[in-house]
């Protein structure tokens, strides 16, 4: 069974006119997911989320920064000027933080094979101290604490598709072994937060466990394709982790507006497969970025078709990229990539 979250409370959010983390966004979802019927197939179950408590909160973020959250809430503020705060937006990222968590605990605990959090507003940018980036609270963060305390899992693997580089959950884990952060993103030197580049391994008993992938400007299939045969299967199957956590942006598609990579719609297909694996692994996918919405209803659709069905074309022929293979040596010290 494949559980996708989702509440028409996420539409209330509302950063600003024009701004590109509309509600447009989730609409374009849930439409093309009605239009092409995974939305009532007998494999998917649509559930409406809870919002986190307190406590939950507190196992990721500081309380200074929750206080700064509800004192801008209240007074008219702004963590950067795309990431404002008004009345109501506390309860919304409440519930899409709670819809992360509550997809985690589902997955962990047996209940659901998979599931997909179709939340907003995206939360991979925002820090133990620090928002910004359209982003509050780390929404997958959150889920990765609450199921590592709650089911006493050991090794769990981030994998972030967002065209721009997670800091936050970067920052989050950095010296954490327990948790491999492994992403796929644009140049940071060509795009916010202009961090992410191949050098920023972790630190402590962390080093090794925090991996970036940069990919140029201008990549597409073949590149992802590379990427993810010679970097993220074989970590995951060196790893072995006990539940896979996917921050799934779709900025990297061709029309994004934002971005300046290649993918296609269909390209997420077979991009799930390779998530999924032949042993079909305990998946937990949280939606963060992509903001041209025809695209993105496409994308999301393919993604829940391979998910509640399994059925995924190959990955398509490899593009070489000279920043991976310059990442597999700097790997090299603590993992075998072949």
């Amino acid at each position: 069974m494949t559980v996708l979250l989702y509440s028409q409370e996420f539409l209330k959010h509302r950063p600003g006119e024009d701004h590109p983390e509309s509600p447009h966004r989730l609409r374009a979802i849930v439409d093309a997911l009605k239009r092409e019927g995974s939305w009532y197939s007998p494999k998917v179950k649509v559930i409406h989320p809870s919002p986190c408590r307190e406590e939950e909160l507190l196992g990721v973020h500081d309380p200074s920064y929750l206080q700064l959250l509800e004192r801008m809430e209240e007074e008219g503020g702004e963590l950067d000027e795309d990431t404002p705060l008004r009345r109501g937006t506390g309860e919304r990222i409440r519930l899409a933080a709670g819809a992360a968590i509550e997809a985690g605990r589902g997955v962990a605990s047996g209940r659901w094979e998979n599931a997909f959090a179709l939340t907003r507003p995206p939360g991979h940018h925002a820090g133990r101290r620090s928002g910004g980036g359209f982003c509050y609270l780390n929404n997958v963060a959150l889920m990765v604490d609450r199921v590592r305390r709650e089911f006493g899992l050991r090794r769990i693997l981030i994998l972030d598709l967002d065209a721009h580089h997670g800091n936050g959950t970067q920052e989050i884990f950095y010296r954490d072994p327990g948790v491999l952060y492994l992403s796929l993103h644009q140049d940071p030197r060509t795009l916010y937060p202009w961090c992410g580049f191949i050098h920023e391994l972790g630190e402590g008993e962390g080093e090794g466990f925090n991996v970036n992938v940069p990919l140029p400007p201008g990549s597409g299939e073949g590149e992802y394709a590379h990427a993810m045969r010679e970097i993220f299967l074989p970590l995951r199957e060196e790893f072995k982790p006990e539940l896979l956590a996917v921050s799934m942006g779709f900025d990297s598609l061709r029309e994004d507006p934002l971005t300046n990579l290649e993918l296609l719609p269909s390209s997420y297909a077979w991009l799930t497969g390779m998530i999924l694996g032949e042993g079909r692994s305990r998946v937990v996918m949280v939606l963060e970025g992509g903001y041209a919405p025809g695209g993105l209803g496409k994308a999301v659709t393919e993604v829940v078709r391979v998910l509640s069905t399994g059925e995924a074309p190959p990955p398509p022929s490899p593009s070489p990229v000279r920043e991976v293979e310059e990442l597999k040596s700097l790997l090299s010290e603590y993992w075998r990539l072949g």
